[in-house]
């Protein structure tokens, strides 16, 4: 009897985490109104409707208030779920209807749920306040009301204020996104709040990787980051009407990234705006708007001066217009030309007649400012001629998916020019780079990484 009490007194926690099952909206709201640190509220299979808030109520590091289906696909909620508290965890449920959900607070996960064709115009919102938010082994899929709204339509939007939130975004799968009626239909949108064109120094640290993207056509900015210092890697793009585009902000990493675009002809890679950009290891393949996009800076700042951003190791395959430069916005035709920026280790690659395309293109023929080339290779069609692109072949050989591999044979370099080494001692495939550093997203091995063996790469990892 004294080592129960002790348990008791020492471990209170132990008699206070238990499941407790509902089967009604009604039911729900009570459970939750009542939970302590470890409850786990078990949603019975059946439909969850009504006004749907929680607040007033929270967990405890390691000891969340869960909220979770008894089967995943047969809990359905049917209206917007909003939630305002700590350590809490939403576990399979799926949003359909008007299904959507509306979090803030610190440490919440959002894991194994799935939105199908809901008519909210957005899914997941993450308020500005909240931090430590989780959204993993989700699927978001047939958004096909798009259409049926002007604007605001972010599938799933994360309001920060650049003060280190430090969330984490993935292993979900983004997948037949509708096309909207303009801007305002992001698949994903990273925002500082109230959305200043030149935010304000900090840093947001976030991440978003292991994402699968196909089909999501909502608009041209399929991720689109305004904010600053976040890390955006090791996703998917397969057939999107769009690209990953750093719209506001500074200071993030897009890395080890891969773009097809072969049966969409508005597929794009990466646009560019902002200081402090870091673009390495990423595999752009069959692009039919181009491989990256740098904007021309504008008076009024809708658009911001790209500078210091460092283009690393990556490899463009049959990319319309691979490399665009100093991209106009139709109400400033004449702005501040991309400067200061290093190019280093790419490989450009054409192996098809593109007879109106170009590796490097300088829009209006304005020449960036303060540029250096190191290293790089380019194939097919030469326009322009570049002192630091070198005419030769890669020697690649092709997977049984189509992708194109390194042989031992692709050129390489032994020398780095940048003064982020780190950012290239891997390949996009996670491997060490050799002292022989083959140029381009794929560090030559003999044996072929097991991912691209994948129809969907890095598919049975979402």
């Amino acid at each position: 009897m004294k080592n129960l009490i002790f348990i008791f007194l020492v471990f209170p926690f132990l008699v206070k985490s238990q499941n407790i099952t509902v089967s009604s909206s009604s039911e729900l709201i009570v459970a939750y109104k009542n939970a302590v640190p470890g409850n786990v509220i078990i949603l019975e299979n059946g439909k969850y409707d009504g006004k749907l808030v929680f607040e007033k109520n929270s967990g405890k590091i390691n000891l969340p208030i869960t909220i979770k289906a008894t089967s995943r696909g047969k809990v359905e909620v049917h209206s917007k779920i909003q939630i305002k508290g700590d350590h809490i965890n939403i576990e399979g449920l799926t949003f359909v209807e008007n299904g959507s959900l509306v979090l803030l607070g610190k440490e919440i996960r959002v894991s194994h749920c799935k939105w199908d064709n809901s008519k909210s115009k957005k899914w997941l919102q993450i308020l500005a306040g909240s931090s430590l938010t989780e959204i993993d082994h989700n699927t978001f899929q047939n958004k096909n009301y798009n259409s049926k709204y002007l604007k605001g339509c972010q599938l799933l939007q994360i309001v920060v204020s650049n003060k280190n939130e430090r969330h984490h975004i993935h292993h979900n799968k983004f997948k037949k996104i509708k096309e909207g009626n303009g801007n305002g239909f992001e698949t994903l949108q990273l925002i500082t709040n109230k959305n200043p064109f030149d935010p304000l120094p900090g840093a947001c640290n976030t991440i978003i990787e292991d994402n699968f993207f196909e089909m999501a056509n909502g608009e041209a900015e399929i991720i689109s980051i305004k904010s600053n210092g976040n890390i955006i890697r090791r996703n998917v793009f397969k057939n999107c009407k769009g690209s990953l585009v750093l719209r506001h902000g500074d200071n993030n990493n897009v890395s080890s990234n891969f773009f097809f675009g072969s049966d969409e002809n508005k597929s794009g890679g990466i646009r560019i705006q902002g200081s402090g950009h870091f673009i390495s290891n990423n595999f752009f393949q069959n692009l039919g708007t181009f491989g990256i996009g740098m904007m021309d800076g504008t008076t009024d700042d809708l658009y911001v001066r790209v500078s210091d951003v460092q283009v690393l190791y990556n490899t463009f395959v049959n990319c319309y217009n691979t490399f665009e430069i100093g991209i106009n916005h139709s109400k400033h035709p004449n702005g501040s030309t991309p400067m200061n920026c290093l190019v280093e280790g790419n490989i450009f690659f054409f192996d098809s007649a593109q007879n109106d395309s170009s590796f490097i293109k300088f829009v209006k023929d304005d020449q960036p400012v303060g540029w250096s080339w190191k290293n790089n290779i380019s194939f097919g069609k030469i326009n322009p001629k570049i002192s630091g692109i070198n005419n030769l072949n890669p020697n690649f050989t092709y997977s049984k998916n189509g992708i194109l591999l390194p042989s031992k044979n692709t050129p390489y370099s032994f020398n780095l020019y940048t003064d982020k080494k780190s950012l290239v001692e891997e390949d996009i495939f996670g491997r060490k780079r050799k002292k022989k550093k083959t140029l381009g997203a794929i560090q030559f091995y003999k044996s072929i990484p097991k991912e691209i063996i994948n129809e969907e790469i890095f598919g049975a990892n979402h």
